[in-house]
């Protein structure tokens, strides 16, 4: 059997919260708390949550922006949880990012070639300007622009196109896994299609495999082979995309796809669930147990004890509720 490209055990970012003047507090946000998952070549890991939830962080503690508190990060089989700066580099030519903002993700006094080939200068010096030039003019070509776009910089731009910039700019060094950090929810609607559909036909051509974080579960089951959903730092469901959608079993779960818009009146008033209501704790003073009983209608006097552990229910589908594992 292959080993997955990517394997996170147990993974945990914390944050300390400094006091006033110069008392620091003792409280710690425990931003990621405990995510395991695996992520095999060529297929894509969904994680969706409201904003908040750690997603992002979790993200940026894979892609080694942050240095994990503790766990585990194996990529390409190789441990990289807590490798040093100096040995990265051939590590982060293996992961990219695509940013959930194209107008705040692209320099604004650097041309479009000179964004796409910034890759391309810090982690191949040995090509020539001439050879990083034909790289870029290919490069724009697979993402739908023309090497006369080379020249212009980001505010010439449509919002869909600098997001197709920024796609170029992250496969430019023909990574194995990129991380699409909410890439279309700063887009139209007609818009958001377009770019993951372009997604869709890199993963196909390359390979990649992708991380994509969403808010919603609406478009990452298009995207996703797997889904994991996050509330507080943990996952508390995670389950292939289909059966997440055909079976959710977390309160939380279902309140988020109750929580999408319907496509017709009829089918808004046939709902038999509500959306979610109130707002995410502070993750300064979370409720103890499991987070989510401060917002769940099924909440019992149990789930205020004890956190409840991730369970397998069949099929690789995984549950967090003391519904569903009593």
């Amino acid at each position: 059997m292959t080993a997955p490209l990517l394997s996170v055990e147990n993974l945990a970012q914390h944050f300390r919260v400094r006091g006033s003047g110069r008392a620091e507090s003792r409280s710690v946000v425990r931003a990621v708390d405990g995510v395991t998952f695996t992520l095999d070549e060529g297929r894509t890991f969904g994680l969706v949550g409201e904003s908040g939830c750690g997603k992002s962080t979790c993200a940026r503690s894979i892609l080694r922006i942050y240095t994990p508190t503790s766990g585990r990060i194996t990529l390409d089989g190789e441990d990289i949880t807590h490798m040093s700066q100096d040995a990265l580099p051939p590590i982060r030519r293996k992961m990219q990012m695509i940013f959930q903002d194209p107008y705040a993700s692209l320099n604004p006094r650097m041309t479009v070639r000179d964004l796409i080939a910034e890759p391309l200068r810090a982690h191949r010096p040995d090509m020539s300007r001439a050879e990083a030039d034909d790289a870029v003019f290919e490069m724009l070509e697979k993402v739908g622009l023309t090497r006369e776009h080379s020249g212009r910089y980001p505010h010439e731009f449509s919002g869909g196109q600098r997001q197709r910039v920024g796609v170029a700019r992250a496969l430019i060094l023909r990574p194995k896994l990129v991380v699409c950090d909410e890439p279309i929810s700063a887009l139209d609607v007609s818009i958001q299609a377009q770019i993951v559909n372009l997604l869709r036909d890199f993963q196909e051509k390359l390979g990649l495999a992708y991380l994509f974080i969403a808010h919603d579960l609406s478009m990452v089951r298009y995207m996703s082979d797997t889904i994991s959903v996050m509330y507080l730092g943990k996952l508390v469901e995670s389950s292939p995309a289909d059966d997440l959608y055909a079976r959710p079993l977390h309160p939380y779960t279902r309140g988020l796809l109750a929580s999408i818009p319907a496509g017709h009146p009829r089918l808004a008033r046939l709902r038999t669930e509500s959306g979610l209501s109130g707002d995410i704790p502070s993750p300064i003073d979370p409720p103890s147990g499991c987070a989510f009983r401060t917002r769940c209608p099924h909440a019992m006097a149990r789930c205020a004890e004890a956190a409840p552990p991730l369970t397998e229910v069949g099929g690789g589908h995984r549950a967090a509720c003391y519904l569903i594992n009593p």
